[in-house]
């Protein structure tokens, strides 16, 4: 380990009903299931003490097992990854200081990130990262406002802010990676179904909503995202995928 902080650890959230591409982090990329893929760039990055696979199905938790993969068995009842995220983090048995939130959809991630956000957790209890992005319209592609600290005062799926065309604002897209000090997860009292997260679909909108902060560290560029089925045929063009 190189960080100077206590004990860190990583949770990949991972179910099967993705209402936009069922079974997704099955999906076989570079001759592994997509979530396994997600697993071992947690792992190869070096940054985390221990590694876990968080989910209620059967099959990714056999999966898991069959390559001796730390695995943790959660409710179904989950609205999003940082709740399930939030229950299996409770159950590790060790006092860990930081627990990241990998997301199993995130194949193409560079190491880098993960120490950034890790990195990025300061004086605010969740950190993130986004991009500079100018264009982007794709509502899969979340927007970020950020305030003069580089906290995020507002994540949407539509194109933020708006430009009446005097100022020449910088814009940023979000990547959905997040890390939270212990404290704040076991004493978080929101829901996830705030009618601010449940209008954008966007869990980190819960916590703004409930009074938080969230430190957001800027990185270099974007990564592909595999939210539907065409993204995966778009890294196979980019070269990211060799099957």
């Amino acid at each position: 380990m190189t960080f100077t902080m206590g004990k860190i650890i990583c949770i990949i959230p991972t179910r099967l009903e993705s209402a936009r591409f069922p079974n997704k982090v099955l999906t076989i990329i570079n001759g592994k299931n997509m979530f396994l893929a997600v697993y071992d760039i947690a792992v190869q990055s070096g940054v985390f003490d221990e590694v876990y696979v968080a989910s209620h199905n059967e099959k990714v938790i056999s999966i898991c097992k069959s390559f001796s993969i730390p695995n943790i068995k959660t409710s179904s009842d989950h609205v999003c990854g940082s709740s399930r995220v939030f229950e299996a983090a409770k159950t590790v048995d060790s006092e860990w200081e930081i627990v990241v939130n990998l997301q199993a959809d995130q194949p193409f991630l560079p190491t880098s990130y993960l120490k950034s956000v890790v990195e990025g957790l300061k004086s605010n209890p969740i950190s993130t990262i986004a991009y500079r992005d100018n264009a982007n319209t794709d509502q899969n592609t979340v927007k970020v406002i950020l305030d003069a600290d580089n906290c995020g005062v507002y994540f949407s799926r539509y194109p933020i802010p708006f430009d009446v065309g005097i100022t020449n604002v910088k814009r940023f897209s979000h990547l959905g990676l997040y890390a939270y000090n212990r404290e704040f997860v076991f004493s978080y009292q929101g829901d996830f179904q705030s009618k601010l997260a449940l209008a954008e679909s966007l869990e980190q909108l819960d916590f703004i909503y409930n009074g938080f902060k969230i430190d957001v560290v800027i990185v270099p560029h974007a990564v592909p995202e595999v939210n539907i089925p065409e993204d995966v045929l778009e890294a196979e063009k980019l070269g990211l995928i060799r099957n």
